[in-house]
């Protein structure tokens, strides 16, 4: 299949949106063509597929493909996907996922995939998040939180991606709250410090805390796509992390 990455996060609500829409902004403007896909999001709401995880992926890459081609998948519950296909009497099928991602693979030089929620989130009744990005084959890049309880949720994320052994890219901390108080600074810089020393993976970041990215969101994703840690990360992404063989993977075309 194609190249790409798969963004998941430690939990729900750490970033993962931001993340993937500057990295696909960053990659598409260093030439690569780059499809999008989201393949199950929760709590959507009607007419409002612009403001949705899909929605701001595809603007992010500004391509033509359809809301259906990128997120099969979409529920209005925000429950867990398996909960919220259940309240909706649908099944979440993985081949169907499967075929979706292998046509856009097929297109482009670069897929960016992000998951729903964290690792073990249930999608079917005997699969969840893991199993989707087993299935799928491509590295990933983890999206954790710059802060208290940072440290454990992106170890024991990295922890169940190696068991399974998948390829990580990186890992990428956000600041999901306003630290302006000494200890939160405190704990936010201890959570980066003790990370670089014990995920054996390249940690970019934190992120600045974005307080007004809801109202100028495409802003926020040109300013992030240009900051030190997205350049970073696209050009992880772009030169790919040994894979599973041992031999490199190979990059988008320039």
């Amino acid at each position: 299949m194609g190249n790409g990455v798969v963004v998941t996060g430690t939990d729900t609500g750490v970033g993962k949106t931001l993340v993937s829409s500057a990295l696909v902004r960053k990659l598409v403007q260093t030439g690569c063509s780059v499809g999008v896909m989201k393949p199950v999001e929760t709590g959507v709401l009607p007419g409002q597929l612009n403001e949705s995880d899909a929605g701001r992926l595809l603007a992010a890459a500004g391509v033509s493909d359809g809301i259906e081609e990128v997120s099969p998948y979409r529920f209005l519950t925000p429950l867990a996907p398996l909960a919220a296909a259940s309240a909706q009497g649908r099944v979440i099928e993985m081949q169907e996922i499967m075929g979706r991602y292998e046509r856009l693979a097929s297109r482009y030089s670069c897929v960016v995939i992000e998951g729903a929620g964290g690792l073990l989130v249930p999608i079917g009744t005997d699969w969840d998040m893991r199993d989707l990005i087993g299935r799928i084959g491509l590295p990933v890049v983890l999206v954790g939180r710059a802060g208290l309880g940072g440290v454990n949720h992106a170890l024991l994320t990295l922890e169940g991606l190696r068991h399974r052994h998948c390829a990580i890219v990186a890992v990428v901390l956000n600041e999901t709250a306003l630290s302006t108080a000494p200890v939160q600074q405190e704990q936010c810089a201890s959570t980066v410090a003790l990370l670089r020393e014990r995920a054996g993976v390249p940690v970019l970041g934190p992120l600045p805390y974005q307080p007004h990215f809801g109202s100028d969101w495409s802003g926020a994703v040109e300013a992030l796509a240009q900051s030190g840690p997205i350049r970073e990360l696209a050009d992880l992404v772009w030169k790919g992390p040994v894979g599973r063989s041992g031999s490199p993977r190979r990059g988008p075309e320039p």
